[in-house]
């Protein structure tokens, strides 16, 4: 059995990845080691040529060996330089969400039931196996019902290490080109707030026939040999027979190049053989050659034998991967509702302050977050405007950037229902981090609350977040539902009348005084007396009021939107006709705001204009009604013959005694009076007066 040298040269690269698989660092080095395997035979004038040593740290591309004796080797270190990236891809992916497909989710939602999802995938991008492909990653202790997925190739399984978990799996050889992939299932339920190391990752692999660098060692020495010339004289004088001979007399295969043999003349030396066998020789094999001289004496022959030991080069790469921990933060924010005052009076009008206090206390930045803020009943929401949203220092509450929606639900003010603000905000990655505080704040006003012992008024709010990736919301309302309380406060209300002669003969000055003699509010009292038969109304005090008839008597009606608490109003009118005034006492109904339909409009809007003519008159019969739209229809026509104001002054008067008695039938004659003048009724007076005349009518009909 023959022997080869052995150069056996084995190049190391060694990446350190970080948590986001970017690469850190990639280190290489590289070991020759040049072995005699023979158990006798030695090797001198051993040397090696390198070839090309461009990405290394190698002095000189010529090693200089010199002898190995029997089983020596000879070993030279060198770095390699330049390296881009490790021959084997890795992919390690962990996934919070993977009931989400199309993105890898970041952070984990506090506690919450994280179904999470880990993903290897080692690719050999070479055209040659990789084998011996060993990975060990670390699985963390909060990593529960963990279920590992068959690997497409190896055996995978779970294994404890001084107190750890890891992942082991185990590939005998990847074929160039080709991928493996494995999956783990996992649930993770977090309970503090603080960052999560996901765990190491450490692989090692080798790839046999493979470098790093384009070191391509020949070697060429000297080992065992003898050669020798004989010299035979043939059968003519002077012609000699000769055979040139080299025998192997080493352990190695060796191949023998360039033999020459000179014959030393007188003029000098002539070459007689230059041969090139190229032949190759195993241990105690020999090669000859027969060549004939011509010399009258035993010729001078010398011969020149090249030779060489064989030998094979061996190359591996081994690889190391050694991941740093991916770290997670995970998703948490915290809601308070702050209710100024934190309670109202039952039956008042209250204003009050809200405000949403929302605390990012985990370690995940939020990127977006949606507000669902519930107003009870009974309570008047604020307009859209009035809702305050900050972030940090920046009003963001008309900003598009961060507002995807601000709205309310129902879109109206009215309390008689619930209501509630919805809030979406997004962009807010460069905000919104850790300990970042995200303020809500709007008026509202307790519209009659009722006492505790008839509604309860829960006040209710909800926040959603997400991180920068988009994936289950997490979801968080204050530990205690928030409530608006109520203190019931008593209700207190007296009634007073007089009744005295007036001035003239047959009126009466008639007063009601009504007091709150209580801490609230009364809303929408209606004031009702009776007029007695025989009797009309001729003044009064307020503006809001109906004469309405009833049989043969009319009945007054007052209607007061709101008296405070303590306070008192009082209403004055007159009447006049024939007899006593006998005395009924005055009917005071309460309505509340669910009465206020007619009359109150929001807090928040505009009330309409009040009209020039004050008063009404009601339920005049149709008969009466007809000839009052005949009275103004005389009036109109009196106008367009083009007459003055005094005359059209002196048309109305004579009509006073064919309209109802009553503040109105006052007003209108004050207004006859208004209009003497002695310029004709044309033009913009015309219209003034027109305009003014269908008010009346309006009033009457």
């Amino acid at each position: 059995m023959s022997d080869l040298i052995i150069v056996d040269i084995t190049e190391n690269e060694k990446t350190l990845l970080d948590g986001q698989l970017n690469q850190k660092e990639i280190k290489g080095n590289g070991k020759i080691l040049i072995k005699n395997p023979s158990q006798k035979s030695r090797l001198w004038n051993l040397g090696c040529d390198l070839k090309e040593i461009v990405n290394t740290t190698i002095s000189s591309r010529e090693l200089d060996v010199g002898i190995l004796n029997a089983t020596q080797e000879y070993k030279s270190e060198y770095e390699v330089q330049n390296l881009k990236e490790p021959s084997l891809k890795v992919v390690d992916i962990f996934d919070t969400t993977m009931s989400i497909s199309d993105k890898v989710n970041n952070a984990f939602l506090f506690e919450t039931d994280n179904k999470c999802k880990l993903k290897l995938v080692l690719t050999n991008p070479l055209d040659i196996p990789i084998s011996n492909i060993k990975v060990k990653r670390e699985i963390p202790s909060f990593f529960q019902e963990i279920e590992i997925l068959n690997p497409n190739i190896g055996v995978a399984g779970i294994i404890e290490e001084s107190e750890l978990r890891f992942l082991s799996w185990d590939i005998v050889s990847l074929d160039g080109q080709q991928r493996a992939e494995l999956e783990l299932t996992c649930t993770v339920n977090i309970k503090d707030s603080d960052v999560k190391a996901l765990g190491t990752l450490d692989i090692t692999y080798l790839i046999n026939n493979y470098k790093l660098t384009m070191i391509n060692p020949e070697v060429r020495g000297l080992t065992d040999s003898m050669s020798g010339i004989d010299r035979d004289e043939g059968s003519q004088p002077g012609m000699w027979d000769c055979s040139v001979e080299f025998i192997n007399e080493s352990e190695f295969q060796v191949r023998i190049e360039n033999v020459k043999v000179l014959h030393k003349i007188t003029t000098g030396t002539e070459n007689v053989v230059s041969q090139a066998p190229n032949r190759l020789l195993n241990p105690e094999q020999s090669w000859d050659f027969d060549f004939q001289v011509e010399s009258k004496d035993v010729p001078e022959l010398s011969s020149s034998i090249e030779f060489t030991p064989l030998f094979v080069a061996l190359t591996r790469v081994v690889g190391e991967i050694n991941k740093e921990s991916t770290v997670y933060p995970v998703l948490r924010a915290s809601i308070n509702k702050s209710i100024n005052p934190p309670e109202v009076d039952a039956y008042a009008n209250t204003d009050m302050v809200i405000e949403n206090i929302i605390v990012n206390n985990g370690t995940s930045i939020i990127g977006a977050i949606n507000i669902l803020d519930e107003i009870p009943q009974d309570f008047v929401p604020p307009l859209i405007n009035q809702v305050k949203v900050m972030l940090g220092n920046i009003d963001i509450s008309s900003r598009t950037d961060f507002t995807k929606k601000l709205e309310l639900a129902p879109s109206d003010q009215s309390p008689d229902s619930k209501h509630q603000i919805i809030i979406e905000l997004f962009n807010l990655s460069n905000e919104f981090i850790q300990d970042a505080k995200l303020i809500i704040s709007y008026p509202l006003k307790a519209r009659n609350p009722r006492p505790p012992t008839e509604m309860l008024y829960k006040t209710p709010v909800k926040i959603e977040i997400n991180s920068p990736v988009e994936g289950n919301l997490f979801t968080k309302s204050p530990d205690k539902e928030p409530e608006i309380k109520v203190k019931y406060v008593k209700r207190k209300l007296k009634t007073l009348k007089s009744i005295k002669p007036g001035m003239s003969e047959g009126e009466f000055s008639i007063s009601v005084r009504i007091q709150n003699k209580g801490n609230v509010e009364l809303e929408n009292i209606i004031v009702k007396d009776k007029i007695p038969r025989g009797f009309d109304l001729t003044n009064i005090n307020i503006d809001d009021y109906n004469v309405v008839k009833i049989g043969e008597e009319s009945e007054l009606q007052v209607k007061i939107a709101e008296l405070k608490g303590n306070e008192s109003l009082s209403l004055n009118y007159s009447c006049s006709g024939q007899g006593d005034y006998p005395r009924y006492e005055p009917e005071i109904i309460v309505q509340g705001r669910e009465g206020s339909e007619l009359t109150q409009a929001s807090d928040n809007q505009v009330a309409p204009p009040a009209q020039t003519v004050k008063g009404s008159v009601t339920s005049i019969s149709i008969e009466k009604s007809a000839l009052i739209n005949d009275l103004f229809s005389n009036i109109f026509k009196k106008i367009d013959q083009t007459i003055t104001g005094n005359v059209l002054s002196a048309f109305i008067e004579d009509m006073r005694d064919q309209f109802p008695p009553g503040p109105v039938l006052h007003q209108f004659m004050q207004f006859a009076k208004d209009i003497k003048t002695d310029k004709l009724v044309i033009g913009s007076l015309r219209d003034e007066i027109l305009a003014k005349l269908k008010e009346f009518k309006e009033k009457y009909i």
